[in-house]
């Protein structure tokens, strides 16, 4: 089945994988010195996906939500997370 390229659907596929490997991430104890690294490596997954739904999968709407997502995202963790 394949997935429609909609800016909506990126959107929440970005948040999807974020969630999922934010929450993986942090069942490792990380040291009073990391307190950021969880959060700053769960966006990983995200920007490889982005770049395969615009590269491989010609997707343009679906990453660019997906891009989205992750610069806010990373803009949030700077800024809150002290």
């Amino acid at each position: 089945m394949r997935i429609k390229d909609s800016f909506w659907i990126g959107l929440l596929i970005g948040a999807a994988v974020f969630a999922l490997c934010f929450l993986l991430l942090s069942l490792i104890p990380w040291g009073e010195a990391y307190t950021r690294a969880p959060y700053l490596l769960a966006f990983i997954p995200g920007i490889v996906l982005f770049r395969m739904s615009m590269v491989k999968w010609n997707m343009e709407r679906c990453g660019k939500g997906i891009l989205l997502v992750n610069c806010i995202g990373l803009l949030l963790v700077f800024f809150l997370i002290k």
